[in-house]
């Protein structure tokens, strides 16, 4: 689009935008009007050069908020036609972003005006205004995400044609370390906590004795069995169909993934890896064997399935199963809370009735990670063993183990955890490394 800038005498000598209805400009220094034709045409000619180079945009400009706000309403409602790779889960955060941040943090300014500095302002206003909701990790966290999705949206308006400063692009969060809190525990990720071998073994050890009380305690048994020699994501165990369970040959499937956002089945997997065959271990055998024969008659694919829809079991009781198993056996302390629904104010409720039960997780070191501990636990073996020598699991075993397409994510994801081993190896161990450094300590204690 060609500016027709021009001066003209108005008010003094004012400059005019002629191309967007002879709006009044400001020139680059600020300065709105001048007493004399000759100053107004010298700024006019600075302003003209800053416009060409792009230091000053006095059109088509666009209103952050505004634009970030379609920008995110539109990528939610892209979500949410069926047959497309992008999902709700994955863009419902920038909507939610701008309601509880950016609306009320974040200057009323341009697109073109956001700068490193303004989102420095922005980052110290969020935490002057929203210390109270969160703790210290969790708006660590959340400013990191907002900037994040922040920067995407630029990056896709000036791909649409809209002007942004592009040295905006190179501030980085990371860098900042004014905004930065200073105790590791709030500024570093939490840590997936990987369940220790006997911690594991204690779990399938006592359901395997109450299996047959109910088809509960076998689904019980079958899921954290699941979990433990599978590695799987919560996703794909759930999208696993009976059909895909291939017991003579002892492999399954992972074909695609329920997705819980949108609850439903999608022949789709988090990478292009993640599309696999995944073997049935030996000592897995039996249980999923015993699982498949109790689920052959009920008339649902899924391998995990509700009694009550064809789809897998719901959310909230695989949720509810999970914890409850690990309250049993010493490994988390829950708070539960029961409400009677049968009465209301003293009174019979004709409506939904009945007695309901909530708990909120008061401790647990799989807090946060109830099932995806399972995955660093066996991830975290499988890359030590890589490690062993004369072993016969290689590094593509484990990359297809876990659906990773890069040996180096698997390595940086699961290779820092510590697992418990027992007292004679610890002992090696010991040995091992003082042989290791090469010492020649002539005086000992």
């Amino acid at each position: 689009m060609t500016i027709d800038i021009r001066v003209t005498k108005k008010n003094g000598w004012q400059i005019l935008n002629y191309s967007d209805k002879r709006k009044v400009v400001k020139a680059k220094d600020g300065t709105y009007s001048w007493s004399n034709k000759k100053d107004a045409e010298k700024a006019k000619d600075i302003l003209i050069a800053a416009v060409a180079t792009k230091k000053v945009i006095i059109s088509d400009r666009h209103k952050f908020k505004e634009e970030y706000l379609k920008y995110a309403s539109n990528k939610l409602e892209d979500a949410k036609t069926e047959g497309v790779r992008l999902s709700a889960a994955s863009v419902k955060g920038y909507l939610s972003n701008y309601n509880k941040y950016i609306f009320d943090c974040f200057p009323d300014i341009y697109v073109d005006q956001v700068t490193g500095p303004v989102l420095r302002d922005f980052v110290k206003e969020v935490y002057k205004r929203k210390h109270n909701i969160f703790t210290g990790r969790s708006l660590w966290r959340k400013v990191t995400d907002v900037i994040y999705k922040i920067k995407t949206f630029l990056r896709y308006a000036s791909g649409e044609n809209m002007d942004i400063n592009d040295n905006v692009l190179n501030w980085h969060l990371k860098n900042q370390y004014g905004l930065q809190p200073e105790d590791d525990s709030l500024f570093y990720p939490k840590v997936t906590t990987a369940i220790q071998p006997a911690e594991a073994a204690r779990l399938i050890d006592g359901l395997y004795k109450n299996k047959n009380r109910s088809y509960l305690d076998l689904l019980k048994l079958t899921s954290v069995a699941s979990f433990t020699f599978l590695g799987l994501r919560y996703c794909e165990l759930k999208g696993i169909k009976k059909a895909d369970v291939d017991l003579v040959n002892q492999t399954i499937w992972i074909g695609g993934v329920w997705d819980t956002t949108e609850n439903r089945y999608k022949n789709k997997t988090k990478k292009r890896a993640s599309k696999r065959h995944v073997e049935i271990q030996n000592d897995y055998l039996p249980y999923i064997t015993e699982w498949m024969d109790k689920i052959k008659d009920i008339d649902n694919p899924f391998l995990f399935p509700s009694l009550r829809t064809k789809k897998p079991i719901s959310n909230h009781n695989f949720r509810m199963m999970i914890w409850t198993t690990y309250e049993e056996y010493g490994l988390a302390t829950l708070n539960w809370k029961f409400t009677n629904k049968n009465n209301v104010g003293g009174k019979r409720n004709p409506g939904s009735r009945g007695i309901t039960k909530s708990f909120t997780i008061i401790e647990s070191p799989f807090k946060g990670c109830p099932t995806k501990t399972f995955r660093h636990s066996l991830a975290t073996h499988l890359v030590n063993a890589v490690k062993a020598k004369g072993s016969l699991i290689d590094q593509n075993y484990v990359m297809n183990v876990l659906g990773h397409g890069d040996y180096k994510t698997t390595e940086n994801i699961y290779g820092n955890h510590v697992l418990e081993v027992s007292p004679e190896e610890r002992a090696a161990r010991r040995l091992a490394v003082q042989k290791a450094m090469r010492l020649q300590i002539t005086k000992n204690y």
